[in-house]
């Protein structure tokens, strides 16, 4: 577990820090392995963070929403803020629904419109610098890249000092914590088999809203969430068979890190 030294000299670092500091130190949190590991490593290495974004789209799974709510109440007791940002157009589902639409593998509006638009509409709102910190790991360096954005700076720690996924689960391990599950959207188009499986055994509701989700866009069956349709996974499913599809399971971008 985390010493009480080391998280009394966060709070120093914290507390030395001037209001008038043009800078801010933002931990952007995707809710899963990597941007826990990264949050234990910058309070492990008395890294400055002032603050703590999650963009929530609405469609995690409860299990990322009950880390979220361990994270929030962990860095209340160290004095750091945990801000939760969303789009004003409602939950990804409803745009998705009312558009009869899917999330594009090509285009990702929805990490656009729902990662990083209230992102960085929050980082505009603070009038600072901002120094945001990503939860690439080293096995991803080649996702590397400038944020885009004048007043936002990316910084890559888990790059930085070469900590891969595994280095990732290991520090998690080293601190007494139990690893987050995968977060991500229940419908995310980049789900894996073994994903869309998950879903199916734990979350049976939301497996069936995705389904009507992608029945219901207008560009159905051209368009679906998965090779094979998400009812064609369900009867497969049902008979205990798990399809054996190549199939890519990437992260939207990297303000969706897992």
């Amino acid at each position: 577990m985390l010493k009480s030294s080391v998280l009394g000299k966060l709070k120093g670092l914290r507390k030395s820090s001037s209001k008038s500091d043009r800078k801010h130190y933002i931990l952007s949190y995707g809710g899963g392995v990597n941007s826990f590991a990264l949050l234990l490593y910058l309070i492990k290495e008395s890294r400055r963070i002032d603050e703590v974004v999650f963009a929530d789209t609405g469609a995690e799974l409860p299990e990322t929403y009950s880390h979220i709510r361990f994270v929030r109440s962990f860095l209340k007791k160290i004095e750091i803020p945990f801000t939760t940002v969303k789009s004003n157009n409602g939950t990804l589902y409803e745009t998705c629904r009312r558009r009869k639409v899917i999330p594009s593998m090509i285009w990702r509006w929805s990490t656009r419109d729902y990662k990083i638009t209230p992102i960085y509409a929050y980082y505009r709102s603070l009038g600072k610098q901002v120094n945001q910190y990503l939860a690439l790991t080293y096995d991803e360096i080649e996702r590397m890249k400038d944020s885009g954005a004048s007043y936002v700076n990316n910084l890559f720690p888990l790059i930085d000092e070469r900590i891969t996924r595994e280095g990732c689960l290991e520090l998690i391990q080293e601190h007494g914590y139990r690893a987050p599950g995968k977060s991500g959207c229940f419908f995310c188009p980049f789900n894996s088999v073994n994903r869309w499986h998950e879903i199916y055994v734990n979350h049976r509701d939301l497996f069936w809203k995705a389904v009507r989700l992608e029945e219901g866009t207008k560009h159905f069956p051209k368009q679906r969430l998965n090779r094979l349709t998400l009812r064609g996974l369900a009867s497969d499913f049902k008979d205990g068979v798990l399809p054996e599809l190549k199939q890519i399971e990437t992260p939207c971008g990297a303000e969706c890190l897992t």
